[in-house]
């Protein structure tokens, strides 16, 4: 389906917390396309047109979110370093639960709906992919942190709140940090890249993502909605399928299990996330992979672009 669709009818005034990361940035971008105003804010890495803002500052950030006015209030921002978070879990709590928390009871006293992203590391990865009435079950800090801030976000802005578990966010962004940019930059520079061939997810491609949760929000969704790709594959071949799309060597890519790369944190092996509720309000939304390839190369080509070029060989 064509995601250049006819802007939305009611005018929306939105912040986005985070502009200059992935989500924030396509966040920012599908707002304005569907005629929305929005101000986005960064907390290291500036572009322009951004804000900086602290959210470790609470008084402050809670400040600049009620001078917005806003009507609604995206949360793309985090400590989303897993491995990190497992070694700083007052960090991860801070910037995952504390930090949003503070930021939506703003929001809510103006009136304004509170966006949050949240990931499938809230399952133990047993029996994945999940839908949104499984039973949580965290394995690491990062997803205990996560589940704890959708909880208390819940308990504190019930009807206002939207909640979105997504997994595996790929796709252009500005600051070149996703999977698919250090798997290009390994290969292109003839490096080999370690790969675990024993986690199972669904790729999210992230200006799908943007596209789904602003539509939701014009729709007037709340609650917890799941937003993944439909396309349930194991790192590996995620990997490969990457590799190929931008003409880069996918023999490089070296398939190793979770066990022999030693990671900091435990992962969700066998996960991924079902979208029922997605499926039934936005059908058709999330476009799969392959589709998803093909717009990814073909964005990257765009005269004028804010995302920074892939090389290939």
């Amino acid at each position: 389906m064509s995601h250049r669709s006819t802007a939305a009818a009611v005018r929306m005034r939105a912040a986005v917390i985070g502009g200059s990361g992935q989500l924030g940035g396509w966040l920012l971008r599908v707002l304005a396309e569907r005629g929305h105003d929005a101000a986005g804010t960064f907390a290291t890495t500036a572009f322009p047109g951004l804000t900086p803002l602290d959210a470790a500052d609470s008084a402050a950030a809670a400040d600049w979110v009620r001078s917005q006015n806003p009507s609604v209030v995206f949360y793309p921002a985090g400590f989303t370093w897993v491995d990190g978070c497992e070694r700083d879990p007052g960090k991860a709590r801070a910037a995952n639960v504390e930090q949003p928390l503070n930021l939506a009871r703003a929001a809510a006293e103006v009136g304004a709906r509170f966006v949050y992203f949240s990931t499938d590391y809230v399952f133990d990865g047993q029996d994945g992919p999940y839908a949104e009435s499984a039973a949580p079950r965290p394995l690491s800090v990062y997803g205990q942190a996560k589940l704890e801030a959708e909880q208390a976000l819940a308990d504190a802005l019930g009807d206002l709140l939207l909640v979105a578990r997504t997994t595996w966010v790929y796709g252009p962004e500005r600051q070149g940090k996703n999977f698919a940019y250090q798997l290009a930059k390994a290969l292109s520079e003839g490096r080999s890249l370690p790969c675990p061939s024993d986690q199972v997810s669904t790729p999210s491609y992230g200006p799908d993502v943007a596209q789904a949760m602003v539509r939701l929000i014009e729709q007037g969704r709340s609650g917890l909605v799941h937003v993944a790709g439909p396309d349930l594959m194991d790192r590996v071949a995620f990997a490969q399928a990457l590799a190929h799309s931008f003409g880069l060597n996918a023999a490089r890519i070296e398939a190793r299990t979770t066990a022999e790369l030693g990671q900091g944190a435990p992962r969700p092996l066998k996960s991924g996330l079902l979208t029922p509720r997605l499926d039934a309000w936005l059908p058709g939304l999330m476009r799969p992979l392959a589709d998803c390839l093909l717009d990814f190369r073909a964005r990257l080509d765009e005269p004028g672009g804010w995302v920074r070029p892939l090389v290939a060989t």
